[in-house]
């Protein structure tokens, strides 16, 4: 469960964003990393709406752009991201998108040295009948050690932002633990962390039922 956060819906923060990035359209077009200075700006523009606010961009390609607001996991400011993208402007060659879309199983990231990739990631529900709406999590993960054990889990937090998508990772899963492989997974109970999507959906059909 995220802090208690101070969500601020202000339309004139909101409107007073998009009028200056839709005045900076050139700058937004030419946006390919943080190393591009404007990356910066557009940050600092975004958390004067709310410090809690990041942003992704798509590659340049044949089709239109996506600038993704997030919220970075944090459910409370979900309604103010949505608000936002709602009253967006047109950006012409952009679309923007509320909130980090799934992305699917088929990836892998780095993160503080380490390199997780779903292939090597299984889980096991933790589901108390007293309690059957909330789930938890055990994620085994390859390679994992206690001394690292924050930024597995930290990195497993964005794994699951980005294959589940922002909203479902925050309010289909409700706690989280790493551990390392067993001997035999399946045995154990584990099921493969490109299942989970697929589980999560079999789950709520159970539950409104």
């Amino acid at each position: 469960m995220q802090d208690h956060l101070d969500v601020d819906l202000d339309p004139q923060k909101i409107n007073a964003f998009w009028t200056w990035l839709a005045s900076r359209q050139a700058d937004l077009d030419a946006l390919t990393s943080p190393d591009y200075p404007f990356w910066d700006e557009l940050l600092e523009h975004l958390q004067a709406v709310n410090e809690g606010l990041w942003f992704e961009v798509s590659a340049p390609g044949e089709d239109d752009r996506e600038l993704v607001i997030t919220a970075q996991g944090q459910w409370e400011l979900f309604p103010l991201v949505e608000a936002m993208v709602s009253v967006a402007p047109e950006l012409p060659g952009w679309i923007p998108v509320a909130l980090k879309p799934a992305m699917g199983f088929d990836f892998g990231i780095k993160y503080e040295g380490l390199d997780l990739n779903p292939n090597g990631i299984w889980f096991e529900p933790l589901v108390d009948p007293d309690a059957p709406e909330v789930l938890g999590l055990r994620v085994a993960i390859e390679g994992f050690n206690v001394d690292q054990e924050d930024d597995f889990a930290n990195g497993l937090l964005i794994m699951l932002d980005t294959a589940l998508g922002e909203k479902a990772a925050a309010t289909d899963v409700d706690l989280v633990e790493v551990c390392e492989v067993p001997d035999d997974p399946d045995d154990e109970g584990f099921l493969p962390f490109a299942e989970l999507a697929s589980y999560l959906a079999w789950r709520k059909s159970r539950l409104t039922h």
